[in-house]
């Protein structure tokens, strides 16, 4: 139009330029979306391998071993879906494909997960692993996975999380429906992230089944514990105690039976010698000896004789007539004639 200047005519067309070209880096600098709609078979797939894929589903395949080796070789991989698979043990776990983000795990039959699996896993965002029969995991689960936003863990028997898996950037965690063990360890994992242990409801111990962890004083919680602990330690320490008292009573009968008495033979010896100590003590018999008296004179014929016997001492130590052979007392002093 009149009195417009020149270059105002064109400044529409320069915007239009410059909104072209901010949509182009736009669209460059943009993730390519994934389409991971078409399910595979992982048979296939293990058959002939793909090179590069952003997004593998093989969600309802048969796969009751899975070889995680075999999805380490696939670049790009950002999301990998493998539930309702009935995969019941995961082998060659070591390692992960740096660039995966969300990971489909739900709805299988896994009991446990091997040691180091999902440990390296830096750009993990998403994780699903709810409806298994997980009954605990690795130490170390999710320790790399600094931008980790949400875990799904509900409808398994687990008693415990690792605090590994507490990344600060988590957002989310599904925990219900699993046999959580309340116990002080658990609460102070969760101590200063009470917006994760919202759904986290006791199984056990029995006193607070079908409570919720929060909802629990620690000091109770802590102590009880605590008294546990005694409880069960207190029974094997007294019977450990009734043990060693039993040894010592039977090691001190048995050192007064071979120390303090004496031997058989020297008991009896002992019996012996106390039975004659309390009798009247008889003096030793000596045997008798035959007195010698001098012979009257007279007699010496007759004991030379034979017909004689020596005379003998009488009761009160005087000296008795010989006795003579024919029984005569006459010789004897004080007999009858």
């Amino acid at each position: 139009p009149l009195g417009c200047p020149a270059g105002t005519a064109l400044l529409p067309l320069s915007l239009s330029l410059c909104l072209l070209l901010a949509a182009s880096f736009a669209r460059d600098a943009a993730p390519e979306s994934c389409n991971c709609s078409q399910p595979l078979d992982f048979e296939a797939f293990r058959a002939a391998p793909l090179a590069e894929s952003c997004c593998l589903n093989f969600s309802s395949s048969n796969v009751s071993l899975l070889d995680w080796g075999a999805l380490l070789g696939v670049r790009g991989l950002r999301e990998l879906d493998l539930s309702r698979c009935g995969i019941a043990a995961i082998r060659n776990a070591q390692g992960v494909p740096v660039t995966l983000e969300v990971l489909h795990l739900s709805h299988n039959q896994l009991e446990s997960l091997p040691g180091g699996f999902l440990e390296d896993a830096p750009n993990l965002r998403i994780l699903y692993l709810d409806w298994n029969r997980l009954r605990e995991l690795p130490q170390s689960f999710l320790k790399a996975s600094r931008r980790l936003q949400e875990v799904y863990l509900g409808y398994n028997a687990l008693t415990f999380l690792p605090s590994s898996l507490l990344q600060p950037s988590l957002q989310r965690l599904q925990v219900s429906n699993n046999s959580w063990d309340c116990s002080c360890a658990l609460l102070s994992a969760l101590q200063g992230r009470p917006d994760l242990a919202t759904e986290l409801t006791c199984h056990t111990p029995q006193r607070h089944r079908g409570a919720e962890l929060l909802s629990i004083p620690r000091d109770e919680l802590c102590r009880s514990h605590g008294l546990t602990a005694l409880f069960i330690c207190l029974p094997p320490l007294l019977l450990l105690a009734t043990i060693a008292c039993c040894f010592c009573k039977r090691k001190r009968k048995t050192n007064y039976s071979f120390g303090g008495r004496r031997p058989p033979v020297a008991a009896a010896r002992r019996r012996g010698e106390g039975q004659r100590a309390g009798a009247p003590r008889i003096p030793p018999l000596r045997p008798l000896r035959a007195a010698r008296c001098p012979l009257r004179e007279g007699e010496e014929g007759a004991a030379g004789g034979g017909g004689a016997a020596p005379a003998l001492p009488g009761p009160s130590g005087e000296q008795q007539g010989p006795v003579r052979g024919g029984g005569d007392p006459g010789g004897i002093p004080g007999a009858a004639p």
